[in-house]
């Protein structure tokens, strides 16, 4: 089984003044991690959009529970 791994990068615009990431940036690399997951399974997002005539792919259930905050 082939496993793809690629690590979240946090940029300096993701984070607040407190230079902690701003917590709707992780929704975006929830979005990000999407289209890496259908590349890794040979499938490229946009491929499958309009190959099904799809606006996008939804987020049904999204949540996030923070333990440490994340910085710079």
């Amino acid at each position: 089984m082939f496993v793809h791994r690629r690590d979240v990068q946090i940029q300096w615009g993701d984070c607040d003044p407190a230079n902690i990431v701003y917590y709707p940036r992780y929704f975006a690399m929830f979005d990000d991690s999407t289209s890496i997951m259908f590349e890794a399974a040979g499938f490229s997002k946009q491929d499958i959009v309009h190959k099904y005539g799809l606006v996008g792919i939804p987020m049904v259930d999204t949540r996030a529970k923070f333990h440490v905050a994340s910085t710079h």
